[in-house]
């Protein structure tokens, strides 16, 4: 029969051993593998804040991978949106390109177009998470070119002591102007073509790639046109050529409401705090406000091993299952979830409701209209056109008419 003494022996050397036991069993003693993960900052925002600001999102899209991949290190680089192509192709030839590419559908496009992204395994999973809007977006020729991960509305962003009642119209945010509060709108293209379907303008606009008779189109253009012109004259509304200069504003007290995007609401939190609102951009009285969206998602790069891609096959999923996406979704509330399979909690979140109505009622209301916009608009020198054209138009250095013959010409 075993004495006291040899018992407490026998556990001693037990307790003793355990940690090596499991350190015999665990990863820790192997090497660690990297994940590279790039992602883009427009030229104009390419700062140490804006990246600060970009890696605290994607730490805890990290945290979520690492909860079943916790023996990776991940290593993350900002690029200059305009170079990223020609820099992820320089970092390629010394094998030295990403792993990952987070970034803007549009952005992940140019990329695989050049060769610096690999198109997904045709796996099953991936068809199966979006809807078809989503598929269409990120599939060509039955190929997923790059995985979405967070849809981001247009919405309006306010200072809830001033404005206590967000607008529906667009007349009232005119009338909501003219009480004093101030507003400011950005001439970008997909910042203020929102009030182009608010205007009504939207099929006209994309009815112009057709080359059917432009004179019978310009009518609502030339309504469209006008409200912006007419805004420009009144006292509280202001028109910016930076959207960061509206962020800015609205965060500094200089402004009351204006046009935003969900990925901005986490800066304009951390400023404002409680004060800081959020609803749907205003409609028209018959027609909807053509909200912008971006899609945010992640794309394969083409220099990783073998054992590389199944890393960073593992962190995509592990951030675009529905689970993880509605954790995180909860967790920020600065995006709406891309997979089709998580619920918005639109009744205990008035944030994701508004986000879950811009996307939905307003964005998806133009799904007949999208593909013509964007060929309308076609290359980032069309881009450049409009942008250009609408703000000349809100300083008063063109007229009316002048603009709407640039912007009809544009679908010649």
């Amino acid at each position: 029969m075993p004495t006291r003494a040899g018992l407490i022996n026998t556990i001693t050397t037990a307790t003793m051993m355990l940690p090596l036991l499991l350190a015999g069993c665990s990863s820790a003693n192997k090497p660690a593998s990297t994940l590279y993960i790039a992602y883009p900052i427009p030229d104009n925002e390419f700062t140490q804040t804006s990246k600060q600001r970009t890696e605290k999102r994607i730490r805890l899209s990290t945290e979520l991978f690492l909860k079943t991949n916790p023996n990776t290190r991940v290593v993350t680089v900002a690029y200059r949106e305009n170079s990223m192509n020609d820099q992820i192709s320089e970092d390629s030839k010394l094998n030295l390109g990403p792993d990952l590419i987070l970034g803007p559908d549009y952005a992940l496009r140019n990329l695989y177009q050049d060769s610096l992204l690999s198109a997904f395994p045709n796996s099953l999973q991936w068809r199966q998470q979006y809807d078809e809007v989503i598929k269409n977006i990120s599939f060509v020729d039955d190929k997923l070119l790059f995985a979405p991960y967070a849809i981001l509305p247009q919405i309006s962003c306010y200072n809830n002591k001033a404005v206590k009642q967000p607008p529906e119209t667009i007349q009232e945010l005119v009338e909501l102007g003219a009480s004093g509060v101030r507003i400011g709108l950005s001439t970008r293209t997909n910042e203020i073509f929102w009030t182009a379907g608010s205007t009504g303008a939207i099929p006209d606009i994309s009815s112009l790639v057709n080359k059917t008779s432009q004179n019978k189109l310009q009518a609502k253009i030339k309504e469209w046109i006008t409200w912006l012109r007419q805004a420009a004259y009144y006292q509280n509304i202001s028109f910016y050529s930076q959207q960061s200069k509206l962020i800015n504003e609205l965060a500094a007290n200089n402004l009351d409401w204006i046009s935003c995007h969900s990925y901005q609401v986490l800066e304009l939190k951390e400023k404002m705090g409680e004060h800081l609102g959020i609803a749907i951009l205003p409609n028209g009285v018959q027609t909807k406000a053509f909200a912008w969206p971006f899609l945010l998602a992640f794309g394969l790069g083409t220099d990783s091993s073998p054992s590389q891609r199944e890393i960073a096959l593992s962190y995509v999923k592990s951030n675009t299952n529905a689970v993880g996406q509605r954790q995180l979704m909860l967790r920020t509330e600065d995006f709406l979830p891309a997979n089709k399979d998580v619920d918005i909690p639109n009744q205990s979140s008035q944030t994701l409701k508004a986000y879950n109505e811009s996307w939905n009622k307003q964005s998806l209301s133009y799904l007949k209209e999208w593909p013509m916009i964007l060929q309308y608009l076609g290359t980032p020198e069309n881009y450049l056109k409009v942008d250009t054209t609408l703000a000349k138009l809100t300083s008063g250095i063109i007229s009316v008419d002048e603009a709407v013959q640039t912007l009809t010409n544009l679908g010649k």
